[in-house]
């Protein structure tokens, strides 16, 4: 109860008290003329919020700042004036003039964000008072989940009055958008240097921006990393890279890709790899070689598959020649033998007779 009140009660017993009699209904209509406000609560609510950075990317951690005001404006004031007649044997009136003054201060008994997809680590207990017209800012440390997408962060704040009877809390969804990344692709590719773009394809700028050299094969750069620094959000920036010289025969290749921030996070874009062709000198001589050892694979080829096959196959007449005609020498001398040995024996029989 109002001090102004509780001195207008005391008051007025003491008046009564002076009578000689008092009557209960004038008792009655001096307390109700009292009572002129009802039980007041406060009015708190969410007035604004904001994330240090303009949006999270995956696995990003950030703060969030809630701002709660109690919408009261000003203490609630209202002049209180009594007149009453009391009877009793001096008969005569009193007339009060006091004031009541309510200030409606609010009590932050506890306030945190609802733990789901994103990591909390803040929660205020006991978090102070907020006096009509006045605003606290409570600061939430959260941390983003690897999938991209749009998420509602549920806020609950519990509220009292300084007498400590709970009043009306808070329930108040946030969106939190989780997007954002940078990627680079080949632009130009030859054989004295690289051109890469490098582009922000997220909704917030990301700053340290550079590109570097991972792993080469047969492949020579001057420089180890090109630094670009700030690209805003859908722009793009160009990365070259110098090349001094490349292996012969073989794949030269090397392997790219950009380290960035989004506020303090640090993130890594995909790697690319790309193929870098040999000089024009080194590329003829590079045709030359290839052809001949096409042409001495071919010749090997003919050597190992053709040359037999004539060999065998021109082996094979002279030798059959070779037994026919030795077999038809030994029939003729057999047949002249034959005659030979007939005409001695006739030569035989001719003497003896």
């Amino acid at each position: 109860m109002n001090k102004a009140i509780f001195f207008c009660l005391v008051f007025v017993c003491v008046v009564f008290s002076s009578s000689n009699t008092v009557f209960a209904d004038d008792i009655d209509s001096l307390l109700n003329k009292c009572a002129i406000a009802p039980n007041p609560k406060p009015s708190v609510m969410v007035y604004d919020y904001e994330l240090n950075l303009e949006t999270l990317m995956p696995g990003d951690v950030g703060v969030l700042t809630i701002t709660l005001k109690n919408m009261q404006d000003k203490p609630i004031e209202k002049d209180v004036d009594i007149k009453s007649e009391i009877k009793g044997t001096g008969g005569y009136v009193t007339d009060i003039d006091t004031e009541t003054r309510f200030t409606m201060d609010a009590y932050i008994k506890e306030a945190y964000i609802v733990e789901r997809e994103f990591k909390v680590y803040s929660r205020y207990t006991s978090a102070g008072v907020i006096g009509p017209n006045e605003k606290v800012d409570l600061a939430f440390k959260i941390k983003a989940p690897l999938e991209e997408g749009v998420y509602m962060l549920k806020f609950i704040a519990d509220i009292e009055d300084m007498e400590g009877k709970r009043s009306k809390g808070i329930r108040y969804f946030i969106p939190i958008v989780v997007t954002g990344a940078v990627n680079i692709l080949p632009l130009e590719v030859s054989e004295n240097e690289v051109s890469l773009e490098v582009i922000n394809e997220g909704l917030s700028d990301v700053d340290c921006v550079y590109v570097a050299v991972s792993t080469t094969s047969g492949v020579e750069c001057q420089q180890e990393r090109v630094y670009i620094g700030r690209i805003k959000s859908g722009a793009s920036a160009i990365a070259v890279f110098k090349i001094n010289g490349s292996k012969r025969g073989g794949e030269n290749s090397a392997i790219f890709k950009a380290t960035y921030k989004n506020g303090i996070n640090k993130h890594e874009s995909n790697p690319v790899c790309v193929r870098v062709p040999c000089t024009a000198g080194e590329e003829k001589e590079k045709e030359i070689e290839e052809s001949l050892l096409a042409e001495r694979s071919e010749n090997s080829f003919s050597a190992l598959t053709v040359t037999p096959t004539l060999s065998s196959s021109a082996c094979f007449p002279h030798k059959f020649m070779a037994l026919s005609a030795f077999a038809l020498l030994s029939v003729v001398a057999a047949v002249f033998a034959q005659k030979r040995r007939k005409r001695k024996a006739i030569s035989g029989d001719e003497e003896r007779r």
